[in-house]
């Protein structure tokens, strides 16, 4: 099958699945008054942001998950890349990061809360402490695989120093994986903060669904999670795509 072939299959495998998720919404709309039809649902989305309150909770969750998102990427990629390339370092805190993996980072938000009190800042840091252990680790992993290939030696031939491994040796061996991690990392952000607002928060869209939930208001509520939805597809579809430019064969 040639390449213009087979793409022409995955959009159409792509829109076959879109077309499926409608059609079933549309199905279990008329089974149930539970399920708002898909039009009473986009009208009350257009209707949100003339009227500004979706705008507001937009902004709020957006803002919440960049900061907790950026600051996960700069904390986690050099954490990730000192524990792959340090054994030292790697043997110190190997254990307390794997643990703390493990851990639902929602259970610090209380903590958070009582820190920072309830808006932005509590929720940017969870959403970083949730985003920064999957890129973490994942760059751990990748590195360590890196450093036990033949490219160190050709390093060491080259006597290039440490930001020149960094920039010319493992940043682009490790991109591919890195990507992964960024995207995993986006996911995880995000579900971080739509969970911190349905818990304590004073403006964003986790907010806004919880509400419209309390007074049975689904076309509103249908219409929070269906713009949740479309952010988190949005995100993880900038980055896999930035994902397929740095593969080997360019996507």
């Amino acid at each position: 099958m040639s390449a213009a072939a087979r793409r022409a299959w995955v959009a159409a495998g792509r829109a076959g699945v879109v077309m499926l998720v409608l059609l079933t919404w549309a199905a279990a709309s008329r089974l149930t008054d539970l399920v708002p039809g898909l039009g009473p649902t986009l009208d009350t989305l257009v209707d949100g942001f003339r009227d500004g309150w979706l705008e507001a909770g937009l902004a709020a969750t957006t803002k919440a998950v960049a900061v907790g998102f950026g600051w996960a990427v700069l904390l986690g990629f050099p954490l990730g890349y000192l524990l792959g390339r340090s054994r030292v370092f790697g043997e110190l805190f190997d254990p307390l990061v794997a643990g703390l993996f493990a851990v639902p980072r929602i259970i610090f938000y209380p903590i958070l809360l009582s820190w920072f009190g309830v808006g932005m800042l509590a929720e940017s840091t969870m959403a970083a402490l949730s985003a920064l252990f999957p890129i973490a680790v994942m760059t751990t992993a990748a590195v360590r695989e890196v450093a036990r290939g033949p490219l160190p030696k050709l390093a060491a031939s080259l006597n290039l120093n440490e930001a020149q491994q960094l920039l010319k040796i493992y940043l682009p061996a490790i991109a591919p994986t890195l990507m992964v991690a960024l995207r995993i990392g986006f996911s995880v952000a995000l579900i971080a903060a739509i969970i911190a607002e349905f818990f304590a928060a004073r403006a964003g869209l986790g907010l806004l669904a919880a509400r419209a939930y309390a007074l049975l208001d689904l076309p509103r509520m249908f219409a929070v999670v269906l713009l949740i939805v479309t952010i988190g597809f949005a995100g993880n579809l900038a980055l896999w795509m930035a994902e397929r430019r740095l593969s080997p064969d360019g996507g």
